[in-house]
């Protein structure tokens, strides 16, 4: 049920008006749900709200689509919210740019969600490993980690099924 990619809606590209749609929605939620969950001090390094969306967003509709969440999300949320910090900046946008690309080709090549996201979470902890030069930021976020791989494959089922269910009733 998991394992088969060919379910998933089409890749996008950025000739579609969906993927302008689909980025801003991912955008929004990337930028949104991390500072809501600040408000009751959930978010952060901790819980890693953001994450979520770029690897959903990559994984459901693609590289592009996941890069641009990742790296507009990132500066859009330090721009409005400071959050981010500045300080981490760089390397957030290193590693969610990371995740989004990675999770998103490996989809493309039709690598099942049960592989492809701890390899893009690998990659992109990788990436801000190279950057940081310390795993110390892994320490903290392994509440985050470990919901990332149990709720994102949970996600990815159901939005495949409803946007499937959606393309059978529209005819695409």
């Amino acid at each position: 049920m998991f394992t088969r990619t060919k379910s998933l809606p089409k890749v996008l590209t950025f000739g579609q008006a969906k993927y302008y749609i689909f980025s801003a929605v991912f955008v929004g939620l990337a930028v949104f749900v991390p500072w809501l969950t600040h408000q009751f001090h959930l978010a952060g390094p901790k819980f890693l709200p953001m994450h979520f969306f770029v690897l959903i967003a990559g994984f459901l509709l693609g590289w592009r689509v996941g890069l641009v969440t990742a790296v507009a999300g990132s500066l859009i949320s330090y721009s409005l919210t400071h959050l981010p910090p500045m300080i981490i900046l760089p390397q957030v946008i290193i590693e969610v740019a990371v995740y989004g690309f990675t999770i998103g080709i490996l989809r493309e090549k039709n690598i099942n969600i049960w592989l492809a996201l701890p390899l893009a979470m690998i990659f992109g902890r990788l990436a801000r490993f190279a950057m940081a030069g310390s795993f110390g930021f892994i320490a903290i976020s392994w509440p985050g980690i470990a919901l990332q791989l149990i709720l994102i494959p949970l996600v990815i089922f159901i939005c495949s099924k409803i946007l499937k269910n959606s393309q059978k009733a529209s005819g695409s």
